[in-house]
């Protein structure tokens, strides 16, 4: 901890340690709900404050108008920079070649650094449909995709089917011109297409489900 944490007041103490326990537990800094949960303050307001006046005193570090952005000052702090992923809002044929515009990104989101060690190149999307929803998968679930991933049988996947994006589980087709693309629910009626009928996105590598 840093040597002004001995100015602390017992609540400023107390807010400061529980952003540390969690930045070590999850890799990313707290928002201002999570720290009131942990610390049993119901008013935003008053987190807010005492948040602010340890920013006053030098102990932590905020971005204005970013969540997730309070940094510790401390060398030996368990605090490490986030990785940042583009949440996008669509996926079309007519934007995947600019698919992190200005115009299609929603926000960064933060994750862990270590998130992205066997992943290059991801995006953050909502589940477009219910079709793997027995495997765990449901429409409300946000994905983490990534473009450059290696694919191999079973892998989870996204692609364009006639300008519409679905989450099928890849398999090799019968030829070289086929692939075999099978969901729990088959809404389409069909599990073989040739290559040149879908456009595959990429893997997913990661969900958040909502609760």
């Amino acid at each position: 901890m840093p040597s002004e944490f001995n100015s602390l007041t017992s609540k400023q103490k107390k807010i400061y340690s529980a952003i540390e326990t969690f930045i070590r537990e999850n890799g990313i800094p707290p928002t201002v709900r999570e720290i009131g949960e942990m610390v049993g303050e119901k008013t935003p307001g008053a987190v807010q404050g005492i948040l602010n006046r340890l920013q006053q005193k030098g102990v932590i570090k905020r971005e204005v108008g970013m969540a997730r952005s309070i940094k510790l000052i401390s060398d030996n702090s368990q605090y490490t920079d986030p990785a940042f992923i583009p949440e996008v809002k669509k996926i079309s044929k007519r934007n995947i070649s600019d698919l992190y515009s200005i115009y299609n990104v929603v926000k960064y989101q933060p994750v862990p650094p270590d998130f992205l060690e066997a992943a290059t190149d991801c995006f953050i999307v909502s589940c477009p449909d219910n079709s793997l929803m027995d495997s765990g998968i449901k429409y409300e679930d946000i994905l983490v995709i990534s473009r450059e991933a290696s694919i191999e049988d079973g892998d989870i996947i996204l692609i364009l089917f006639e300008n519409s994006a679905l989450l099928r589980k890849y398999y090799k087709g019968d030829s070289e011109d086929t692939l075999t693309l099978k969901a729990d629910s088959n809404l389409l009626g069909r599990e073989s297409f040739n290559k040149e009928e879908v456009l595959i996105v990429g893997r997913l590598v990661g969900k958040y489900t909502k609760y």
